[in-house]
């Protein structure tokens, strides 16, 4: 149920989409999202923020996400 309820609001909002693919890609190479803001160059914060969907993200910093995760920016966007 939740699940549904997730895949509603992501339909509606692309940022939740890739805050998903970031979580699940972080999460797959199991490190924390501190490590990953390090490996991205990125203040952890801002790295919490977009893993929540909270803001809407440059391009710039989904590549630099992306760099960090070791996966092309388009899985970090596939989806939305």
């Amino acid at each position: 149920m939740l699940s549904a309820v997730w895949s509603s609001i992501a339909a509606v909002e692309p940022k939740l989409i890739v805050a998903c693919n970031i979580r699940a890609n972080r999460k797959r190479i199991g490190i924390t999202q501190e490590a990953l803001a390090l490996r991205c160059g990125l203040h952890p914060v801002e790295l919490g923020r977009a893993e929540r969907g909270v803001r809407d993200l440059r391009i710039s910093t989904v590549v630099k996400i992306a760099r960090g995760l070791e996966v092309p920016p388009g899985d970090l966007l596939a989806g939305a």
